[in-house]
């Protein structure tokens, strides 16, 4: 038996778990991209159950290795930040699926292209980020930080724009909340890009 090598294989195991959930997560705004272009909401609930059934069971699993093999050092950080970033996964799929039932209550709602364009944004940020914490690519999670400054941007924009009105539509008020789920998923992102940097050593 070889201990290196076994504690290798079980972090394996914990990182095929944590790619399913980023699947899901990245799947659900996907969804919500095309659900805002076409006007009509997607179903998310599986998505969102799966998620946080994965998010748990990271966890467990997570645990279980630090019990079993009491890493020390990188390794013990890594893991660390696997159940960090599966918690911002499933927070992702859930602001996803809020998302979604908020199409839902404005059937048909024209979503304007800016909005669609940040939810855009916000899935190349959280996939990004993933892709970074899997190959350990230091830049690319430093780029992440730049889209958020983008995706705040819109929601302050937003906000300004019916703080300046007397009357406000139900679409308008919809898409600020819109708005401001999706700033929330570019925030997770940045959560797991630090993350990152936090296991390569380095800061934003």
């Amino acid at each position: 038996m070889n201990p290196a090598q076994d504690s290798e294989e079980d972090i394996e195991h914990i990182e095929a778990n944590l790619i399913r959930l980023f699947k899901v997560a990245f799947e659900s705004l996907k969804a919500i991209e095309e659900g805002m272009t076409k006007g009509k909401a997607p179903d998310l609930s599986a998505n969102t159950a799966y998620a946080e059934h994965l998010k748990d069971t990271i966890y467990s699993e997570s645990l279980f290795f630090i019990a079993k093999w009491q890493p020390l050092g990188h390794e013990l950080l890594y893991i660390e930040s696997i159940i960090k970033v599966s918690y911002d996964l499933f927070r992702i799929t859930r602001y996803a699926n809020e998302i979604a039932l908020s199409l839902a209550l404005v059937p048909g709602m024209k979503v304007s292209e800016r909005t669609i364009d940040v939810a855009r944004r916000a899935s190349a940020m959280v996939s990004s980020a993933f892709d970074a914490l899997m190959k350990k690519k230091r830049e690319e999670a430093r780029k992440v930080d730049e889209l958020d400054e983008f995706v705040d941007k819109a929601y302050r924009e937003a906000l300004k724009s019916l703080a300046s009105k007397s009357e406000v539509s139900r679409e308008e008020a919809f898409e600020c909340i819109i708005l401001r789920q999706l700033e929330r998923v570019a925030d997770h992102a940045t959560y797991i890009a630090r993350e990152v940097l936090r296991i390569l050593g380095g800061g934003l």
